[in-house]
């Protein structure tokens, strides 16, 4: 167990106040083990989450900052947050769905003149207040289930969508992410966590060094707006090619179109292998010097992996510490982007009767 002076908890009061009149607040999860994470209501974040290195120091390995207002301030708009109800681009914003044709709002900076719509519009799940519930599991373990109503016609989208997401940290120091979603109407579904990691634990420094495994032999092929071209290409003995443990910084100087910017990094939607079957292990994150490490299971098709490359040292984190390019890793658990323009990608269409479901597990470990 931690000792007492270890874990600073961020403060509900910076968090207590109303968004678009509707109450914000913060949650605190913890197990039998110590550690802790906390979640804001604000886009159904995971703020913080409190583990040990080797040594059995603690520190709080997700980046994001100590207050609402910064949240909303910041340049990263996604620290932490559920993304929905479609993660990643949409070409153009525009899709068909049962002869219907249907514009989304449009907001991705990244692509010129074209602007694509974006983890579910400036609107999206990620800027709502979920309503949020803590309770106890079978096993005795803390869990939270936050609930969200996204009415038909919101941000473009069709149909009423019906939302849960339950973070449940289990007594093996793993977060376990569970989404379900139901519909009255044929709409699309693909949600996300957009978790940043840093397993040297809130010293400012970047995740170069980090040792990352991927189980993927084939990623999406993208353009230069990071629109998938429909192709899946194998990555074998690639810059991207991550199957055997590679740290992030190793090969940023070389470049793989739409995918690897040199001197920059990585923005891979990896597809991940024996995709579409049940939980298993689909990547590891290792930071040698504090011996930590992240297990990440999902039962979901693919992986999108970025460095935080546009990170600019302009937002300032939690304990003043600017974060810097690749001063994080995201690893996103996800269907395939753009998915209902790509008649050869496994479809995101969510109907009537059907229920969504999606499970990734995030499991911290020492070595």
């Amino acid at each position: 167990m931690p000792n007492g002076h270890q874990i600073v908890l961020l403060k509900t009061e910076n968090f207590n106040r109303t968004v678009n009149g509707e109450a914000v607040t913060l949650f605190t999860l913890r197990n039998k083990h110590g550690c802790v994470a906390q979640f804001t209501n604000y886009g159904a974040r995971w703020v913080s989450m409190w583990v040990p290195d080797k040594k059995q120091q603690w520190a709080d390995v997700v980046l994001g900052f100590e207050s609402l207002d910064d949240y909303q301030h910041a340049k990263e708009k996604y620290h932490g947050a559920i993304v929905g109800r479609v993660c990643g681009r949409i070409d153009q914003g525009t899709f068909r769905l049962g002869g219907t044709h249907y514009q989304l709002t449009t907001n991705d900076q990244f692509g010129k003149p074209t602007r694509n719509h974006l983890h579910g519009g400036p609107g999206g799940f990620s800027f709502r207040v979920w309503g949020g519930r803590v309770s106890l599991n079978d096993q005795g373990e803390e869990e939270l289930a936050f609930t969200l109503v996204s009415k038909d016609g919101e941000e473009g989208y069709p149909g009423n969508l019906e939302v849960t997401v339950c973070y449940t940290l289990g007594n093996d120091n793993a977060m376990r992410i569970s989404y379900s979603a139901q519909t009255d109407a044929a709409t699309l579904v693909n949600l996300t966590s957009h978790a940043y990691f840093n397993l040297h634990g809130g010293k400012g420094t970047d995740v170069l060094d980090h040792l990352v495994c991927i189980h993927a032999n084939a990623s999406i092929a993208c353009d230069d707006e990071l629109i998938p071209t429909g192709r899946i290409v194998s990555i074998k003995d690639s810059p991207l090619d991550f199957t055997q443990p590679q740290m992030v910084g190793a090969r940023i100087d070389e470049s793989y179109p739409g995918q690897l910017f040199r001197g920059k990094g990585y923005v891979v939607s990896y597809v991940l292998d024996g995709a579409g079957h049940a939980l298993r292990l689909a990547a590891t994150v290792e930071e040698k010097e504090s011996g930590r490490r992240i297990e990440l299971y999902t039962d979901q098709r693919s992986i999108q992996f970025y460095n935080a490359w546009l990170f600019d040292g302009t937002d300032v984190g939690k304990n003043g510490k600017p974060y810097v390019r690749s001063g994080g890793l995201a690893l996103e658990a996800q269907g395939f982007p753009d998915a209902p323009n790509q008649a050869s990608f496994p479809s995101i269409t969510l109907l009537p009767g059907e229920t969504y479901r999606q499970t990734t597990v995030y499991r911290f470990l020492t070595t």
